[in-house]
């Protein structure tokens, strides 16, 4: 007959058995996704060096060919991903394919394809740099060692931790980890070991004016002029000695200084009774080999020179001190995505865009970038942006910069200056008593 079952028996499986079969059900769909994912990132990886070493091989023939203006122009790029070419700015025997958009998971892959046999020499920290010789051998650099320390000592050669320009590490040659690092000889020492740059005391004698005899004193590491005292009132750069004293007049802003009842667009005379005091020119930002060049390849001029934050009117003042000037709003070369004009003085601003290109309208900095590196994938959208205002990002980071030009109007006394945002991948406006960097030419 047919068996009866107890009300109190059990059919099937407990609910604890039904937990354990999902939770095993959930770590083993984890695993899967984690295994399919490092596949897509390898995969990637594979892609990236293929498309590299095809121009790399591009490269070198026109290298061979005595071709001076390097291209990958005719290649497509991969779907997010920007290439480029550059001479490599620490070995003339070399040569860069440049990525944009690589992201650390495929980047970690990518560095697997270098070895001592390899043509790929170095790959960058962030993979946004391959390095091949120019003719393509395996010959060995001691550039080629500038990521590692261990390396670079075992291959014979000196470990300078300041030997990039005074700024960042290098692998060296030569046992004078100074060699290459321009400095104020007068005013500023170098260790040989290091590198690394050090002011001497402000009671250091210096010859000012170059006739060989001592007439002034160093102070922050340069020569200043003797006729100055640091920290007079001033209102003018003629008040603190003028082009070439050392010193510069920083203005700086109170509520007093505001010449009408609130700020606004229109106003054509914002400010008065403007005063500051004598400062010392302190030494222009450092940059390493691979920054200046990547500044100059962006469109910046020789005399570029980034300075301390400061009011637009001090910023102004610490340029023109030194001979240069800020740079222009239009010498930016920004380009509205709405309708591809320049961006002017006396203009609103906008996103700063290659000409012809729509670039992204927002989340610049979130969406594009994390810190001085572009996200995965994101190369494509970045490059549409403007050479200038991707350098600045690439080697400042997140900071602002005062243009010479007035935004809003042209008034020079007007409420609003404008500025290049490399936080936002912008042209905006400020008003003038806020504090951002100097940026010269």
């Amino acid at each position: 007959r047919q068996a009866r079952h107890d009300t109190f028996g059990q059919m099937g499986r407990s609910m604890v058995e039904m937990l354990g079969v999902l939770a095993i059900m959930g770590i083993v769909g984890m695993v899967g996704v984690k295994m399919y994912n490092m596949a897509m990132n390898k995969h990637r990886a594979n892609e990236l060096i293929y498309e590299a070493q095809k121009r790399a091989t591009m490269v070198a023939m026109q290298i061979t060919a005595g071709n001076e203006n390097l291209s990958v122009a005719e290649f497509p790029n991969p779907a997010g991903y920007t290439f480029g070419v550059e001479n490599n700015p620490n070995n003339a025997n070399q040569f860069n394919i440049t990525i944009m958009g690589v992201g650390m998971d495929v980047c970690e892959h990518m560095k697997t394809a270098v070895g001592p046999a390899t043509p790929i020499r170095v790959i960058s920290e962030f993979c946004d740099k391959i390095t091949f010789n120019k003719d393509l051998s395996t010959t060995a650099y001691a550039s080629d060692y500038d990521m590692n320390k261990t390396a670079c000592n075992a291959a014979g050669y000196t470990w300078c931790t300041k030997g990039n320009n005074g700024k960042a590490s290098k692998c060296s040659e030569s046992t004078d980890c100074c060699k290459g690092v321009t400095y104020n000889t007068q005013c500023m020492t170098c260790a040989p070991a290091t590198g690394a740059l050090a002011s001497k005391a402000n009671t250091t004698p210096c010859d000012f004016d170059g006739d060989g005899i001592n007439d002034s004193y160093c102070n922050a590491g340069i020569c200043v002029s003797p006729n100055v005292t640091a920290g007079a009132i001033c209102t003018s750069n003629a008040d603190c000695g003028g082009v070439g004293s050392g010193y510069y007049c920083s203005i700086t802003y109170t509520a007093n200084n505001l010449a009408i009842s609130s700020f606004n667009t229109t106003s054509t005379a914002c400010y008065k009774d403007l005063t500051g005091t004598c400062s010392v020119i302190t030494e222009n930002a450092r940059h390493t080999t691979e920054e200046w060049a990547l500044l100059m390849k962006a469109g910046f001029k020789s005399t570029f020179a980034k300075g301390p934050y400061l009011s637009w009117w001090a910023a102004k003042n610490w340029c023109e001190a030194q001979g240069k000037h800020l740079i222009d709003v239009s010498e930016m070369d920004c380009h509205r995505a709405s309708d591809n004009t320049i961006i002017q003085a006396g203009q609103t601003g906008g996103q700063c865009c290659k000409s012809g290109q729509s670039c992204l309208q927002q989340d610049w900095n979130t969406r594009l970038w994390d810190g001085k590196n572009v996200l995965q994938g994101q190369g494509a959208e970045v490059a549409k942006f403007n050479d200038k205002i991707i350098a600045l990002r690439k080697v400042y980071g997140i900071n602002n910069f005062w243009m010479a030009s007035s935004c809003y109007n042209n008034s020079d006394n007007s409420c609003y200056a404008c500025y290049a945002g490399a936080r936002m991948g912008n042209i905006g406006p400020r008003s003038r008593e806020g504090a951002y960097n100097a940026l010269c030419e």
